[in-house]
């Protein structure tokens, strides 16, 4: 069977409602659950549907309560309030009657402000076609990687018993694409393992808690098809199984798109 494309995912949810059933395909899973970078892109591909066109998303707040397996689930939505400035929805995404993850998503229109400092430049970083790739293995990496094409720039490779503290790289769709919307971003976003993982010298299970995502809106008109985004994660503290990191994405032309927060959970 052919694997479904993320453009494809997204068209699912066009007319999503609390009743629609949605499944995700085992190209997208990660071990029991299914990609998280892929839940949350869904997720906020449903809330759209009650936000003005005009008001961008600026943050994505995410837990996920549960994995999402790969049964049936709906993604059920509410506007929590429509100010002046701010639009307020929450995303449910619902499997077997229970929650499996809630997304909050705050989208606002561009206003006019004395205050403008401009977004943290992206650091030296192995060029692409310099630095390492890293292959799709059946059975070994996870299944949603085999969307992706990866380029290993800093820090030590997982699994190696050394680093763990960091790492950066470049990562791009393997499916056609052109200026990418921020659902195509999300998913980018959570495409990189947690630098903890280095440390080990055995595979082990590790998944996301909560997630936290800040949107940099910027004029990416001359972006071109399947170019290369940057990525650099560092770990703030991790102690008793849990790992506390940030993270920066650039665009292709080095500009800021994303920043985000994670606290995950790591079985080892």
């Amino acid at each position: 069977m052919p694997d479904t494309t993320f453009a494809t995912l997204l068209e699912r949810t066009e007319n999503v409602t609390a009743m629609s059933d949605l499944t995700i395909p085992g190209d997208w899973m990660q071990g029991r659950a299914g990609y998280g970078g892929l839940v949350g892109a869904l997720a906020l591909k449903a809330m759209r549907a009650s936000v003005p066109e005009e008001r961008k998303v600026r943050s994505l707040l995410i837990a996920f309560v549960a994995p999402v397996g790969p049964e049936p689930f709906s993604i059920e939505t509410q506007q929590l309030r429509a100010g002046r400035a701010v639009t307020t929805v929450e995303a449910k995404v619902v499997q077997k009657e229970g929650v499996c993850c809630t997304v909050v998503g705050s989208f606002g229109g561009d206003r006019e402000s004395a205050i403008e400092i401009a977004p943290r430049e992206r650091p030296p970083m192995t060029p692409p076609d310099e630095a390492l790739e890293l292959p799709y293995i059946e059975g070994l990496t996870p299944a949603f990687t085999r969307h992706f094409a990866y380029r290993w720039a800093q820090g030590e490779l997982p699994f190696t018993g050394q680093g763990g503290h960091e790492l950066g790289g470049w990562l791009q769709f393997k499916e056609n694409t052109d200026c990418l919307s921020e659902e195509w971003l999300v998913a980018l976003a959570d495409g990189w393992p947690t630098p903890v993982l280095s440390m080990l010298k055995a595979p082990a299970a590790a998944s996301t808690l909560t997630w936290e995502l800040g949107f940099v809106h910027l004029n990416r008109d001359t972006c071109t098809e399947n170019d290369w985004w940057s990525y650099r994660c560092t770990v703030n503290s991790a102690e008793r199984g849990y790992v506390h990191e940030q993270s920066t994405v650039w665009d292709p032309e080095g500009r800021l798109a994303i920043y985000s927060r994670q606290t995950a959970v790591v079985f080892a």
